[in-house]
């Protein structure tokens, strides 16, 4: 099964990353892990202090694990790892693919530039024009009997203009 590892190391530690890297992949390599070749890595500030840390390295990869009942020895030994502020597990078979910070960048500007092309390449549709109906007293009294007789017309501009006189509009 895939997993995905995402953990924050303390940016005071970045002298020591090479090791906490290594240390934390030989963790999941001893437990039967296989690494994927793909890593992120994001050195940002945090929303909060953590551990008497600003800021902090982001660091994804993604590995197989044949059996899953070597994920509980994995967490614990992370859990005991002093240079790893926080991490989390989780499965990777519904996770998007890893992309590091200019990779996202790049597809969303390129998202952005096709939605312009397609808004600039609908035509202008042209409003059509609903034929104008005339409603007469005659037909209105054909379906509701018992109405007075009006021989005045009206046409839908009529009623529309007193629509806008009526709503003031």
């Amino acid at each position: 099964m895939k997993y995905e590892l995402f953990y924050l190391v303390g940016a005071s530690k970045e002298s020591e990353l090479d090791n906490i890297k290594k240390e934390v992949e030989k963790t999941v390599v001893d437990f039967g892990g296989v690494f994927s070749e793909k890593e992120t890595q994001e050195k940002r500030r945090l929303s909060y202090m953590v551990k008497k840390e600003n800021h902090g390295i982001y660091i994804a990869r993604r590995f197989e694990l044949e059996s899953s009942e070597n994920l509980n020895e994995i967490i614990a030994k992370l859990n005991l790892n002093g240079n790893i502020l926080r991490y989390i597990m989780s499965k990777a078979d519904e996770l998007p693919a890893l992309q590091s910070k200019e990779e996202r960048m790049n597809e969303t500007a390129k998202k952005e530039s096709n939605q312009k092309m397609r808004e600039a390449a609908k035509p202008i549709a042209k409003k059509e024009e609903t034929p104008k109906t005339t409603v007469t007293k005659e037909k209105i009294s054909e379906e509701s009997a018992g109405d007075e007789a009006v021989s005045e017309k009206l046409s839908s501009d009529d009623i529309d203009k007193k629509l806008e006189e009526i709503l003031n509009i």
